[in-house]
C-alpha cells in the first residue's frame, strides 16, 4: 500500500471526486491535518435532500417492480440475479422525466391494488356475514320493526338454540322466533316481539348469550346485498388482474433500470458525503487515503487531466499508520483467500496465512470426502455453477475452492480405493493395485496418519511463529519462546525412540529455562557486577547439569541440588534470583504446553468424517443392490417380466444416484467446516492474529450489476 495525499484547487473538487469514483483505486480516509477545516454536508443541504428524495422514490419503484419480476437466471432462488449494462449506460442514468413518469405509474398501480385489496377484504367479510341471512326476504332498511312490533336480529349458540327458544316463549308469551342459517357454531335468529314486551325480550336475550347483528348502510334484502357484494368482488378481481398485468409488463421492461438507478443515485450521494473526510482551506482541498502499489499508475492516470490544479503525493506507510490490507497472491491461490477472509485479514505488514493453509486445508478436505466419484461430482457441480450461472466473484472463488477440494478428494479416493464406496474386490486389478490404505480395515493406521498430519501442522505453526519473530528482529522470542517448544517435543520423541529418560529431563529443564527466559536472566546484563553475573552463570550450569543427571541418576538427589543452588543463588545474587523466578515461570509455561496434545488429537476428527462418508455410501450401495437383485430375476423370466425388471432396475439406479448425491451434500458441510476449524483453532493460534481491515476503494456502487466495457468483460466490483 502507498499513502496518498491529493492537494487541489477548490473549483475542480467535484471533477476530482468524479474521476476518483470512476477510477476505483483509492480508499479515502479522514484527513489527518489538524490545521485544516473538515468539509461538512449539512443534513438540510439542498443537494443531499434532493438525492435522498430521489433515492426514496427509486427504491419504491424498485421494490414494487421486484414483486412482479420473474428472474430469467437458473436457480434464482439461491443465486442473486445480475443485470448487465455498459459503463456508459450506467454513468448516464439520471432521475429524469422518464423515470418520474415510471414512478407515477407504479404509484398509481400500487394505490389501485391497495384500494382494491381493502375493498375486496371488506366485501368478502360482508358476503360471509350476509350468507346466513339470505333466507330473510325483509329489506335490511326495515329491520327496525313496526309500530306494534320490535325486531331483534342476532345469533345464539347453536347447541343451546332449542333450550333458549323454549325458555323465551315461557317468559315472553308474545314473541316469535325465526331460525335462519348457521354462523360457525352459532345460529342466526330473527326475534319478533310486541312493543309492550320489548324490554323483557331484550333483557332475556342479553342474559342468554344473544349477540346482536346489524348491517348499517345496507337497504335491500340480505340476498340482494350479498349478490351485489359478490358481483363487485368479481369486478375488483378483474381490475386487479389488469393492474397486475400492467405491473408485470413494467417490471419486465423497467426493473433492471430501476435497480441500476438506485445504485447510481446512492453513488451520487456517496460522492457528496465523502467530502466530510476532506480537509480544506479557503481555496484548496486535501484528500488522504491509500492505493495499492499496482494501482498507483491508474490513480495518476485518472488525475492526469488536472495538471496544474491537482498535486498527488505517494509515500510508503509509516509505523504509526494503519493501512488497509489487500492480499497479493497468485491467481491459482486466490480461491484459498476465502478461508483467510472468513477468519479475518492479517494486519498490514504481517504474514499472509493463505499459502500456509492451502496444502493442509485441501489435504484435510480430501480426506473427509475421500472418494473418486464424490470428488468428480464436486468438480463438475462447482464448474457448472461457476461457468453457467451469473454469480458474484466471491461465489466463483468458492466454486474454484470446491474444485480444488474435489481434485484432492479424488487423489485420496485413489489411495483409499474408494469409487462411490464400492467394494474393493469388484474394482479392476489396476485400481486395486493403487490402494495405499484401507480406512475401514486399517483404522489404527488411518488414525495414526491423521495424528501425524496434526503433528506436522501444529509444529509447522510454531516454526512460522519463530520465523515471524526473527523477521521482526525479536530473536529471543524466536528461540526461547517458539523453538523451545520444538526442543521439548523433540526431546520427548527422542525418549520414546531411544527409551532413555535423559532426553525427557533435558527437554523439560531446557524448555523451562528457555520459556521463562532464565538463561537471559542468569547471564545478567553489563550493569550488574561481575561477581553477581558469575553466580548467575554458576546457577545456570548447576540447573543444566541437574537436568542431564535427573534422567541418568537419582531424581531426588539432583532436585535437591537444584533447589539448594536456587535458594543460595537467590539470596546472594540478583541475576540468580531473576533466573530462579524465570525457571518457575518456565515450569508454568511447560504445563500450558499440554494443550498441544489436545490440539493434535483434534485431527482424528478427519478420520471420523472420512469413515462416516464411506459408511453412508456403502449403505446406499447395499440398498441399491437389494433393489437390483429382483430386477435381474424378473428379466431372466422373459415376457412381461422384462418390462417390470427394467422398471425395478431403474429404481435401483435412482436409489444409487440419489443416495450418493445426498451423501455428497451432507458430507460437504462437514468436509469444509471441520478442516477450516483445524486451521482457525489449532493452526492459527500458534502464529496468526487477524485484525487487518479490508481495502475498500471509493467507487460507484454496482451491487447486482455487471458493468461491461464495449460489451465484454465484467467489472471487478460487480
Amino acid at each position: 500500500m502507498l499513502k496518498v495525499t491529493v492537494l487541489g484547487h477548490a473549483p475542480v473538487m467535484d471533477d476530482v471526486i468524479d474521476a476518483l469514483q470512476r477510477a476505483d483505486v483509492l480508499e479515502i480516509e479522514t484527513h489527518p491535518f489538524e490545521q485544516l477545516v473538515t468539509l461538512d454536508v449539512a443534513p438540510d443541504d439542498e443537494r443531499l435532500r434532493t438525492l435522498d428524495e430521489q433515492a426514496a422514490d427509486a427504491i419504491f419503484v424498485r421494490d414494487f417492480l421486484r414483486r412482479y419480476h420473474v428472474a430469467e437466471q437458473a436457480f434464482s432462488a439461491f443465486v442473486s440475479e445480475k443485470f448487465h449494462l455498459s459503463r456508459d449506460e450506467y454513468l448516464g442514468l439520471r432521475f429524469d422525466h422518464r423515470f418520474m413518469r415510471l414512478y407515477k405509474q407504479t404509484l398509481t398501480i400500487s394505490d389501485g391494488l391497495a384500494a382494491n385489496e381493502r375493498e375486496r377484504a371488506r366485501l368478502v367479510t360482508l358476503a360471509h356475514d350476509l350468507e346466513p341471512w339470505e333466507g330473510m326476504h325483509l329489506e335490511i332498511s326495515r329491520w327496525r320493526g313496526t309500530d306494534r312490533t320490535v325486531l331483534f336480529t342476532g345469533t345464539v349458540p347453536a347447541s343451546q338454540g332449542s333450550e333458549i327458544r323454549e325458555a323465551l316463549r315461557q317468559e315472553v308469551d308474545t314473541v316469535t322466533v325465526d331460525e335462519l342459517g348457521p354462523v360457525g357454531d352459532r345460529q342466526a335468529w330473527v326475534v319478533f316481539a310486541h312493543t309492550s314486551r320489548a324490554e323483557e325480550t331484550r333483557t332475556f336475550l342479553a342474559r342468554n348469550d344473544f349477540t346482536e347483528v346489524t348491517f348499517g348502510g345496507l337497504h335491500e334484502s340480505p340476498a340482494e346485498e350479498r349478490a351485489r357484494a359478490l358481483a363487485r368482488i368479481e369486478e375488483l378481481d378483474a381490475e386487479t388482474e389488469k393492474l397486475t398485468d400492467r405491473a408485470t409488463e413494467l417490471s419486465r421492461e423497467q426493473y433492471h433500470r430501476a435497480v441500476a438507478l438506485v445504485q447510481a443515485i446512492q453513488s451520487e450521494r456517496d460522492a457528496l458525503l465523502v467530502r466530510r473526510d476532506f480537509g480544506a482551506s479557503e481555496r484548496t482541498f486535501v484528500i488522504s487515503g491509500w492505493v495499492r502499489e499496482s494501482g498507483a499508475h491508474e490513480l495518476e492516470a485518472a488525475l492526469a487531466g488536472f495538471d496544474g490544479d491537482v498535486d498527488v503525493t505517494l509515500a510508503p506507510p509509516t509505523d504509526e499508520d494503519r493501512p488497509p490490507v489487500e492480499l497479493n497472491n497468485p491467481t491459482w491461490l486466490k480461491p484459498l483467500e476465502v478461508l483467510t477472509d472468513l477468519y479475518g485479514r492479517p494486519r498490514y505488514g504481517e504474514l499472509d496465512p493463505t499459502p500456509m493453509i492451502a496444502p493442509f486445508f485441501l489435504a484435510f478436505f480430501g480426506i473427509c470426502i475421500g472418494d473418486v466419484g464424490y470428488g468428480a461430482m464436486l468438480i463438475g457441480g462447482a464448474w457448472a455453477v461457476k461457468t453457467y450461472l451469473d454469480v458474484a466473484p466471491g461465489v466463483k472463488r468458492f466454486c474454484s475452492l470446491m474444485m480444488y477440494g474435489g481434485a484432492t478428494a479424488m487423489l485420496f479416493g485413489v489411495a483409499f480405493a474408494s469409487y462411490f464406496a464400492l467394494p474393493v474386490d469388484i474394482l479392476p486389478p489396476f485400481l486395486q493395485s493403487l490402494q495405499l490404505l484401507d480406512p475401514l480395515n486399517e483404522l489404527t493406521t488411518f488414525l495414526l496418519f491423521t495424528l501425524v498430519l496434526g503433528v506436522i501442522q501444529v509444529f509447522f505453526g510454531v516454526l512460522i511463529a519463530a520465523y515471524d519473530a526473527f523477521r521482526r528482529g525479536d530473536r529471543a522470542e524466536a528461540v526461547f519462546g517458539q523453538l523451545s517448544t520444538i526442543f521439548l517435543f523433540g526431546s520427548i520423541a527422542a525418549m520414546v525412540v531411544s527409551g532413555n529418560g535423559v532426553w525427557l529431563s533435558i527437554g523439560l529443564v531446557g524448555t523451562m529455562l528457555m520459556q521463562g527466559r532464565a538463561i537471559e536472566a542468569a547471564l545478567g546484563d553489563a550493569e550488574k557486577p561481575m561477581w553477581d553475573r558469575a553466580i548467575g552463570v554458576a546457577w545456570l550450569l548447576v540447573a543444566i547439569l541437574s537436568g542431564v543427571m535427573m534422567g541418568a541418576d537419582s531424581v531426588w538427589l539432583w532436585l535437591g541440588v537444584l533447589a539448594g543452588a536456587s535458594i543460595v543463588g537467590a539470596i546472594v545474587s540478583k541475576s540468580a534470583r531473576a533466573a530462579v523466578l524465570g525457571l518457575l515461570g518456565g515450569a508454568y509455561a511447560v504445563y500450558g504446553m499440554s494443550a498441544f496434545v489436545g490440539d493434535i488429537l483434534s485431527y482424528t476428527r478427519l478420520a471420523a468424517l472420512g469413515l462416516s462418508g464411506s459408511l453412508v455410501g456403502y449403505v446406499f450401495n447395499l440398498l441399491a443392490g437389494l433393489v437390483w437383485e429382483p430386477a435381474m430375476s424378473l428379466m431372466s423370466g422373459g415376457g412381461i417380466g422384462i418390462a417390470f425388471g427394467v422398471i425395478v432396475a431403474l429404481m435401483s439406479v435412482a436409489v444409487f444416484v440419489v443416495g450418493h448425491v445426498f451423501n455428497v451434500v451432507i458430507n460437504l458441510l462437514g468436509a469444509f467446516v471441520h478442516p477450516a476449524r483445524l486451521q482457525f483453532v489449532e493452526f492459527f493460534s500458534k502464529f496468526y492474529e487477524a485484525g487487518g481491515r479490508v481495502f475498500r476503494p471509493f467507487a460507484r456502487r454496482a451491487e447486482n450489476l455487471v458493468l461491461e466495457a464495449g460489451g465484454a468483460g465484467s467489472d471487478r466490483r460487480s
